[in-house]
């Protein structure tokens, strides 16, 4: 499987987001090519072509030779989704499903590697098995948990392979100075501007903190190995709580930390401690987290 991978020609569907860039970044250097694919008219990358996957005609723009897809689409957002649902279905959801279309249509050995959240588990003090229960409490939640079993079911009636990847909290930028990327990025513009981080609640939920770069190269690992498709995994990096987190960043940049209550829309969705049990994708990959957090916050 990895000489076929290595030979192959790769999309990525997203490919101006965040984990998008940084997974073609990673790809070209390895070698391989790469074709990207958003919706906005223009890119920096690349073999970009705009593309809407919304509309299941525009999945003939890929070439046909495609070995595997990255499908990195899709809208974020927590209270969003409740005022813009459709929206959210639409690109989350029927997204994923034209491209699951497209492939049995045309190659339904194709691969499709799709990121997950830890948004889709009930939270526990205490590292979180993929087999554990789930709870989902937003609409983007829903969608990822819509999208892991469509990606099952299409496996199991047409055979499409495919690998999940339910990553927690990614961290660093290898392409823009201005880091602005969730809990992290929320965290540094606070402090590089001067002002004392906020942090709602006492800040001892736990999260799996993961450096860009070891997410990239963990889901490429598992792509490499023989038999490990049709599986979920946790992507593995460090446990922190949102509190030692936020001292960490507060300290290198000479700032405080301000602790104040959550209010009540916000805390009926927050998700408590999510914190990864990531064995499974450790027992296939060597070393799996090279970056420390608080050696990167340092080097800031």
């Amino acid at each position: 499987m990895k000489e076929n991978f290595k030979k192959g020609i790769c999309a990525i569907m997203g490919s101006n987001g965040y984990l998008g860039k940084h997974l073609s970044g990673y790809l070209s250097k390895m070698g391989y090519q790469v074709y990207n694919y958003d919706i906005q008219q223009s890119s920096e990358l690349n073999n970009y072509n705009q593309i809407d996957i919304r509309k299941i005609d525009q999945f003939d723009k890929l070439p046909s030779e495609i070995s595997c897809i990255f499908h990195m689409s899709g809208i974020t957002g927590t209270h969003k989704g409740f005022s813009d649902y459709r929206e959210f279905i639409e690109t989350n959801e029927i997204g994923l499903l034209n491209l699951l279309t497209y492939i049995k249509n045309t190659n339904p050995n194709i691969r499709v590697i799709f990121p997950s959240s830890r948004l889709v588990y009930r939270g526990f003090d205490r590292p979180l098995k993929e087999e554990d229960e789930k709870d989902a409490k937003t609409i983007y939640a829903v969608n990822k948990l819509a999208s892991e079993l469509l990606l099952k079911i299409y496996n199991l009636r047409f055979g499409i392979p495919f690998y999940i990847f339910r990553i927690c909290i990614p961290y660093g930028n290898c392409y823009e100075d201005n880091y602005s990327f969730g809990t992290i990025g929320a965290f540094l513009e606070m402090a590089k501007n001067r002002q004392n981080i906020v942090l709602f609640g006492d800040g001892s939920n736990k999260r799996t903190f993961t450096f860009i770069n070891d997410v990239c190269f963990q889901i490429f690992s598992i792509i490499e190995t023989a038999g490990a498709e049709n599986e979920i995994y946790n992507i593995a990096g460090e446990t922190f709580t949102l509190e030692d987190v936020a001292k960490l960043i507060a300290a290198r940049f000479k700032v405080s930390v301000d602790k104040t209550d959550w209010n009540k829309e916000d805390l009926i969705i927050e998700s408590g401690h999510t914190y990864f049990d990531s064995v499974k994708i450790s027992n296939l990959v060597t070393r799996p987290v090279k970056t420390k957090l608080t050696d990167w916050v340092n080097s800031l």
